[in-house]
């Protein structure tokens, strides 16, 4: 009997533990003043430790030692993108905007902030193609015209570069394909290397990826 008992004390750590929250992580939930059930659920997912969001550098788009009024929690990249897609519409339901994060070193996270409005995401992270003359108002004004016309999600970010999720794909991918190019030569030049090859892209996963190199 109390082999059983300890063998259910085990299982119950390790089938429990990744999504029950620490004092301290319940503190933080509760000084933000965010839902804790999503937060556990955020915890389940990741199996990481729920911590403080950055706050973003206004001038230069650096993670500072600043914090702000979110939450994050690590990710392996191959899991990072599945996750924020599995829980985006419940979060945005509920007042939350949930991201792939990169912060420093290009550690992946996946971030919380509150919203429902995915151009928060990218205000928030300061996401800009500098090298290339744009700030973040201009990322911000050219997705939000995308996002009139053909409906988009906010995947994640980080300080120049972006992911994206159409709702409704554009009819005209050819004429698309080119716009996203002139906006972002870096995602043919330095990726796929023709305008066609990005149409396919596009189509294939009904979203896009853009950096700035």
């Amino acid at each position: 009997m109390r082999k059983i008992l300890i063998f259910m004390g085990i299982f119950s750590f390790f089938g429990c533990g990744a999504k029950d929250l620490s004092p301290k992580e319940t503190e933080l939930v509760n000084k933000l003043d965010f839902n804790i059930e999503l937060m556990k659920e955020l915890k389940k997912e990741t199996k990481s430790e729920l911590i403080q969001l950055p706050t973003i550098d206004q001038e230069t788009g650096e993670v500072s030692n600043e914090y702000y009024s979110g939450i994050h929690s690590s990710s392996s990249e191959e899991k990072a993108n599945s996750i924020v897609k599995k829980l985006k519409e419940k979060f945005r339901a509920k007042g939350y905007l949930i991201f792939v994060f990169t912060g420093e070193e290009d550690s992946k996270s996946i971030g919380v902030i509150k919203g429902t409005n995915d151009l928060d995401i990218l205000r928030y992270r300061r996401t800009d193609g500098i090298n290339h003359d744009y700030e973040n108002e201009d990322i911000v004004s050219k997705i939000s015209e995308w996002n009139d016309k053909f409906g988009l999600t906010v995947i994640g970010c980080g300080r120049d570069w972006l992911e994206l999720a159409f709702k409704k794909l554009p009819a005209d991918l050819d004429a698309f394909s080119e716009e996203v190019y002139e906006f972002c030569p870096d995602s043919v030049d330095q990726g796929v290397g023709e305008v066609e090859n990005l149409k396919l892209m596009i189509k294939e996963m009904n979203g896009i990826w853009l950096w700035w190199d």
